[in-house]
């Protein structure tokens, strides 16, 4: 990470382990908090790690080590998934992936960036976008991946190592948050969802998506078929599991009902504040 880059986004940067600022040390190759400077994260490659030793379950971990390990390889192995399914998958999270105003103010983090896919396909659509567009993941390996491909565009885009449920980003920081394959698989959903839903500003629009039949596709020889080459093609969208400070829940499937894709809006200001005295 240099330094102009930084400047871009230490506004609402901020440590994980307390509510404190961070400062970018070059030379130490470091963001420190400026509140507590025991707490120091380190910049691996020019992606900020948030990341500490013992902070993800057992089962995480095991995910991540699969991601790590495949991350060369993705891309080509997500293109399988066009053979198997008969469709663009790509092209289809494009099709309904929430527009970004052309607002230098208007900033967008993607949540599980992997390879890069998400921001990559917003740069396609978007050329001119002034905004912010930021990106997370908790596998190193796929982030280098997301790295390179940016770097080879000259695209400015900032990636941090962090977990999905411990983002080090101020509350009500993004208009957009974008996650698209990957829920499925985490430990805790809704610790997850909650904390996407708190770096939203009020009003922001949250987007994910990932494997998941549709009830029709379900009965179908189709997806017995599919459910039988990846079960992760049979759990169910997590509707539930959305947090009280939500409204204008969708829910739509997508690649011949083979995704789903739920999207939903921050409360308002107005709206979170009589919401308050109800919640535990």
């Amino acid at each position: 990470m240099h330094e102009d880059l930084f400047s871009r986004i230490e506004e609402f940067l901020r440590c994980t382990r307390c509510p404190g600022r961070l400062a970018f040390d070059s030379s130490a190759g470091l963001l420190t908090c400026r509140s507590d400077t025991s707490h120091s994260f380190l910049v691996l490659d020019g992606i900020p790690s948030f990341v500490k030793e013992g902070e993800i379950s057992a089962m995480d971990a095991r995910w991540v080590f699969e991601y790590d390990e495949k991350s060369e390889q993705y891309d080509q192995a997500v293109k399988g998934y066009d053979t198997s399914l008969g469709v663009n998958v790509r092209e289809e999270f494009a099709r309904v992936m929430p527009e970004i105003r052309n607002d230098p103010h208007f900033r967008v983090l993607d949540v599980g960036t992997g390879t890069g896919a998400v921001i990559l396909g917003l740069l396609m659509y978007f050329p001119d976008f002034p905004g912010q567009l930021v990106g997370t993941d908790l596998s190193l390996g796929m982030m280098r991946v997301a790295q390179r491909k940016l770097a080879e565009l000259g695209a400015q885009v900032p990636l941090f190592h962090s977990t999905v449920a411990r983002l080090p980003f101020e509350d009500d920081s993004f208009d957009l948050l974008t996650h698209v394959g990957g829920i499925n698989t985490f430990s805790n959903i809704p610790a997850a969802i909650r904390e996407w839903v708190r770096v939203l500003k009020p009003g922001g629009t949250l987007f994910f998506a990932d494997e998941g039949l549709s009830p029709a596709a379900r009965k179908s020889r189709r997806g017995a078929e599919i459910i039988r080459s990846n079960m992760l093609f049979m759990l169910n969208p997590p509707l539930e599991q959305l947090p009280p400070q939500v409204k204008k829940i969708r829910l739509q499937w997508v690649a011949r009902d083979s995704f789903y894709v739920i999207q939903c809006q921050k409360l308002s200001v107005e709206e979170l504040g009589e919401l308050e005295p109800w919640l535990p």
